[in-house]
C-alpha cells in the first residue's frame, strides 16, 4: 500500500505516519509512506503512485479542498481522506469525490476504521490496475485507460490515455501478463487494447485516441478471430 500525508503541521505529520505504521506492522502488509508540508510540494510529486492520501484541509496557501479540485482533474481514482479540526467542509468535500472525513484531533478507532475500508476498497480495485515498478518509481495504470503497447527488444512504451510510460522487458513477456485482460498481440513490436478498437482493415487498426497501429498478416486471421470473440463477451 503506497500512502501519503499532506499536512502543514509536521508533529500531525508524524504522529499519522506513526498511527498507519503501527497498522499495517500489525496485519503484516508492505507499505510506504510519503510526507508533504504543502500543496505545491503534493502536486509536484508524482500521484500515480499513491493509493490513499490523507490531506489536510486548513493549511496555509492552496487548501486542501482546491488541493483536492486539483488532484481531480488528472487522478479520479486516489482514495482522499480529509483531515480537518472543523466539520463545516463535510458536504463540500463530496464534490471531489472524497473517501472518508476525519476530525482533529484524531480518534484511533475511526483511524483504524478508514484503514480497513481502504485496504477493502484497495484490494478490490487492484484487479483493475497494472502495476510495475520503472527505474525506482512506481507506476500504476487501469488497464482500460493503456491503448496500445509498442516495443523493440526490452524498450517497451506504453501508451495510455493521459501518459506515456516505460516499462522494462519483452513485448512476450507483457503479453503474458496482459492477454486475460483483453489484449493482443498484433504485430511483433505492437500489441493493443481490444475495448479501444474503432476499425480496422487488413494493415491498420485504428485506435481511441486517432492512434493507428499496423498489423501483420501473419496475425490478421488471429486478431480476427480474437475480435469476434472478445465483442461477443463485451455484447
Amino acid at each position: 500500500m503506497e500512502i501519503a500525508i499532506c499536512d502543514d503541521e509536521r508533529k500531525i505529520c508524524q504522529l499519522l505516519q506513526n498511527k498507519i505504521e503501527k497498522y499495517y506492522f500489525s496485519q503484516d502488509l508492505p507499505f510506504n509512506i510519503y510526507i508533504y508540508e504543502d500543496g505545491n510540494s503534493l502536486l509536484e510529486s508524482n500521484l500515480n503512485k499513491i493509493d490513499v492520501l490523507f490531506l489536510d484541509i486548513d493549511m496555509p496557501g492552496k487548501n486542501g479542498m482546491e488541493i483536492a479540485h486539483e488532484l481531480r482533474n488528472y487522478n479520479k481514482d486516489l482514495l482522499i481522506v480529509f483531515l480537518t479540526a472543523y466539520s463545516e467542509y463535510v458536504f463540500e468535500s463530496f464534490k471531489v469525490d472524497t473517501f472518508r472525513y476525519l476530525l482533529k484531533p484524531l480518534d484511533d478507532q475511526e483511524l483504524v476504521e478508514v484503514l480497513d475500508a481502504a485496504l477493502d476498497r484497495i484490494q478490490i480495485d487492484k484487479d483493475e490496475y497494472f502495476n510495475f515498478h520503472f527505474q525506482g518509481e512506481i507506476y500504476s495504470m487501469r488497464y482500460k485507460d493503456i491503448i496500445y503497447i509498442e516495443g523493440m527488444k526490452d524498450k517497451i512504451w506504453i501508451h495510455c490515455t493521459n501518459d506515456t510510460y516505460r516499462w522494462r522487458g519483452t513485448l512476450k513477456n507483457l503479453q503474458e501478463l496482459l492477454k486475460e485482460k483483453g489484449f493482443f498481440q498484433v504485430h511483433r513490436s505492437y500489441i493493443i487494447n481490444m475495448d479501444k478498437i474503432q476499425r480496422y482493415n487488413s494493415k491498420i487498426i485504428y485506435l481511441e485516441g486517432n492512434e493507428e497501429v499496423p498489423i501483420s498478416r501473419y496475425k490478421l486471421d488471429a486478431f480476427k478471430e480474437e475480435y469476434i470473440r472478445f465483442w461477443s463477451k463485451v455484447l
